[in-house]
């Protein structure tokens, strides 16, 4: 198990959440109206040695299968830079959303992140902590490279990218980010290059931010798996890169989005020098 310290003191903080108890709802004005509420809760506050990320946990927790801190320190050391998360909240709480889109949707939301490194995860259990917190570790990625995800917006008009579980095309260009970013995270080596094949300009942006950010850590702050992430980044980089040059330069198109890209996918080699 990790190695853990708790703070001397707590912290308490006011969240909106969702009011699951009032649904169901008539309409997203009943919802607003009966819907939410505003609750205090109490955390410990926990850090590891190896982190700079504090971690609370609620003090109160109402489910015995929610994630314990250790959960959460073991899921933080098998991110590529844990230190992008500088406040990770276990929250004993539903997104304040959660209740309308349960019904209206039938989904939750499980998280989200700041560009300050909080994240809040809602619920997490052992089971989920790790696949949560990698979905929000992308979101971070995203906001601390803008140029980044704005080259990955220029994508879409280029590229799909669909849902592997459903087969739905996903048209919200964060959403895609972070469900490709998870995939390419997780998956063996060659799921990874199988999935960069299926997506390779996508796949090429954040493989390259990701490069870009493992190259930035100071040696003293890599932890155990820097070296796998530094490896699976170049071979998505170089694969995603070349794959989309050779697709790119063989269609008609000549517009701002077409040159910005190029530009991008020619800075490969540039970069690998460095690496």
């Amino acid at each position: 198990m990790p190695e853990l310290h708790k703070a001397n003191t707590t912290l308490k903080e006011a969240f909106l959440c969702g009011n699951q108890s009032a649904a169901p709802f008539k309409d997203i004005e009943d919802f607003f109206n009966r819907g939410q509420l505003v609750h205090l809760e109490e955390f410990f506050i926990y850090e590891s040695p190896k982190l700079i990320t504090k971690v609370l946990v609620p003090i109160s927790a109402t489910s015995s299968l929610n994630a314990s801190a250790e959960d959460a320190v073991i899921a933080l050391l098998h991110l590529p830079v844990p230190d992008f998360v500088t406040k990770l909240f276990l929250a004993d709480h539903v997104h304040p959303l959660t209740p309308w889109l349960q019904q209206s949707q039938r989904r939750v939301v499980l998280g989200e992140s700041a560009n300050d490194g909080t994240v809040l995860l809602y619920q997490p259990t052992a089971a989920s902590i790790q696949g949560n917190l990698a979905y929000e570790w992308c979101n971070l990625l995203r906001l601390y490279h803008a140029e980044a995800g704005e080259l990955f917006r220029l994508t879409q008009s280029f590229e799909d990218f669909v849902d592997l579980q459903t087969g739905v095309k996903v048209e919200n260009p964060s959403v895609a980010w972070n469900m490709l970013g998870c995939l390419l995270l997780n998956a063996p080596e060659e799921l990874a290059f199988a999935i960069c094949v299926r997506f390779p300009l996508k796949s090429a942006v954040f493989a390259r931010t990701l490069l870009k950010s493992l190259l930035d850590v100071a040696d003293f702050r890599q932890l155990a798996h820097h070296e796998d992430y530094l490896a699976k980044a170049k071979m998505l980089d170089y694969a995603g890169s070349k794959l989309s040059l050779d697709a790119l330069s063989k269609g008609p198109r000549q517009d701002r989005a077409f040159t910005t890209l190029m530009e991008f996918l020619a800075q490969q080699d540039l970069l690998h020098s460095r690496s």
